[in-house]
């Protein structure tokens, strides 16, 4: 049983792309970029060219009716492999008209460490500046115990405070995230 687990650990790190035609990036990232503005939930908000790869950054309501409910900012990654298939987002959602909270930012395997997570933050950070949102907040989970001085780093980098709290009274939060919109 174990050495099956140890497979499917294998091969879900790994990461896996679509086939297209390599040499015509341009034509690939069109068709994305249609395919993407044809869906009526979902908005682009940057194309990112970084690492000899194209980023297109967009933001996927779960409910247009919904203003201020849920939401993912998401990436389509194109490189000469082909688009990516595995899932690079970030989960949000309104708490108060005011306040943005992150849910879970998605980033596994071997896509970590290519900075598609700051892609992700920075991009709801200028959603937060640009529609005058107080703050941003978030924790950071003992899931991650493997790697709190990554995220620490992570997010004071993007200007988050960041609070460790006491694990003798909380059970699963390990610290609390916070930004906070100087501009309003």
């Amino acid at each position: 049983m174990f050495d099956f687990m140890s497979e499917i650990d294998k091969y879900r790190n790994k990461r896996s792309f679509s086939k297209v035609n390599s040499q015509d990036l341009k034509s690939v990232l069109k068709n994305e970029l249609t395919k993407i503005g044809d869906d009526p939930e979902k908005l682009v908000l940057d194309v990112v060219y970084k690492n000899e790869e194209i980023l297109i950054v967009y933001r996927n309501n779960l409910d247009l009716e919904d203003k201020y409910g849920n939401f993912f900012i998401e990436l389509k990654v194109i490189t000469s492999q082909g688009v990516l298939k595995d899932r690079v987002r970030l989960a949000a959602k309104y708490t108060m008209r005011e306040v943005i909270e992150i849910l879970e930012i998605q980033v596994f395997g071997d896509n970590q460490h290519r900075g598609y997570g700051s892609v992700l933050l920075t991009a709801l950070i200028d959603i937060a500046l640009e529609n005058s949102i107080k703050e941003i907040s978030g924790w950071i989970s003992y899931a991650d115990e493997d790697h709190f001085d990554k995220l620490d780093y992570f997010y004071k980098k993007h200007g988050f405070a960041v609070f460790w709290l006491d694990n003798k009274r909380h059970v699963h939060k390990a610290a609390d995230i916070i930004w906070i919109n100087d501009r309003y």
